[in-house]
């Protein structure tokens, strides 16, 4: 008679437990994610509409790379194992090309913006802000003034101004771009309205060009330090 009773309770008292820790779990997870709310709310607390447009837009971007890359290394896998005659060399010759193109060693063309920055007091950390907003928005290749600018050229200020890898870009700046259209021409009007806020800057205007020209381009520096092992 009593063993009903005393198995009764262990159940319902184990059945109270599960509830309890289900309770207790739900609580914690809900914490937890308001929590990582709070902290994502106080990091963006102070950044500019301008700025969380660029980060929204990376964001964008990096998602839209990944998938572009992984259906272009499928494209690339086939092409390989096609089989057929020259499709290899052919590969090999595309993506030689592509990379002579990212190191500013041929010229190029295609769809993009082209901005014209005119101001006295601008120095080479407001041109390097610029550039490094175009090359987020995807730019592919990037002209100052007719100079190229690929990852790994400097831009210096100097005593006699702002200097691209050693050599003066004097005002105005005209900087063409080739990427996407879109996203450069976003990117290109918000920077636009900034910098025609800021009192230095007599202009600053773009336009969307479906060929964009850039001529210029880097000479082939030879390795120095790393050598064929």
């Amino acid at each position: 008679m009593s063993a009903r009773p005393r198995t009764a309770r262990r159940a319902s008292r184990a059945r109270g437990i599960s509830v309890w820790l289900i309770a207790l779990l739900v609580a914690l997870v809900a914490t937890v994610q308001i929590r990582s709310e709070a902290e994502v709310e106080r990091s963006l607390v102070g950044i500019d509409s301008t700025s969380l447009a660029f980060l929204i837009d990376d964001l964008h971007r990096a998602n839209e790379s990944l998938d572009a890359e992984k259906a272009a290394l499928v494209r690339l896998r086939a092409q390989l194992q096609s089989g057929q005659s020259g499709a290899a060399d052919q590969v090999l010759t595309d993506e030689a090309n592509r990379l002579r193109a990212l190191e500013g060693l041929i010229p190029v063309q295609g769809p993009g913006v082209v901005m014209v920055i005119d101001a006295s007091g601008l120095q080479a950390l407001d041109l390097q802000d610029a550039l490094n907003n175009l090359a987020a928005a995807g730019a592919e290749a990037i002209d100052v003034n007719q100079r190229r600018v690929v990852t790994g050229v400097p831009v210096t200020q100097t005593r006699d101004g702002v200097a691209i890898d050693g050599v003066v870009v004097v005002p105005p700046w005209k900087i063409s771009v080739i990427g996407d259209v879109n996203r450069l021409a976003a990117v290109a009007d918000l920077m636009a309205q900034q910098l025609r806020a800021d009192r230095r800057v007599r202009e600053a205007t773009y336009r969307i060009d479906s060929d964009v020209v850039i001529r210029s381009v880097i000479s082939e520096r030879p390795f120095v330090y790393a050598v064929a092992s």
